[in-house]
């Protein structure tokens, strides 16, 4: 998995839940048709989206994203975007002896910044994704209007992050409004 799709599927809520394998085996309906409700938060919200309201183009809403983020009502989130220590700091947990040598035994630490952005997606699991009521069509009404913003902004979050991690490794900071 590269770099890039590791941090923007961390973004999706779906991605860092396992009920029914991540909502790929929760039956769900998306413009009429039969999917799951993993594809729905993939592609389906977002589809419906860019056909509503960006001219079926993904470069219309990418520039929105960036306008909101650079001046709109993104600007003032995203220093706590960047807040967690390092993309590379090992996890610091106070755990007891048992755990500790357990941890100590494993070839990989885990890092700081992807479990805090994790439980952020995470966040939106029951607040939003999972408000539906069997039947009904997720990229239409109420569950559409309130997924999109979620989405959206889990989008920008990511995005601003990638950016800032590939400023680090290529020019040693951010370089970030």
């Amino acid at each position: 998995m590269s770099l890039d799709h590791f941090i923007g599927d961390i973004g999706q809520p779906l991605h860092v839940e396992a009920d029914a394998l991540g909502g790929n085996r929760i039956s769900a309906r998306c413009n009429g048709a039969s999917t799951n409700l993993h594809s729905v938060w993939d592609s389906g919200i977002i589809n419906r989206l860019l056909q509503q309201s960006h001219g079926n183009s993904v470069a219309n809403w990418v520039d929105n994203l960036v306008a909101r983020i650079k001046t709109g009502s993104f600007k003032s989130l995203t220093s706590s975007w960047l807040s967690c220590s390092s993309v590379t700091q090992p996890l610091r947990r106070d755990l007891d002896v048992q755990i500790n040598e357990f941890l100590s035994t494993r070839a990989v630490t885990p890092l700081e910044c992807p479990l805090v952005w994790g439980g952020e997606s995470n966040k939106f699991v029951c607040s939003t994704v999972f408000t539906f009521s069997t039947g009904e069509d997720l990229c239409t009404g109420s569950y559409f209007t309130n997924a999109v913003p979620v989405i959206e902004l889990q989008i920008a979050k990511q995005a601003f992050r990638l950016a800032a991690w590939l400023n680090v490794l290529f020019d040693g900071a951010t370089n970030l409004p």
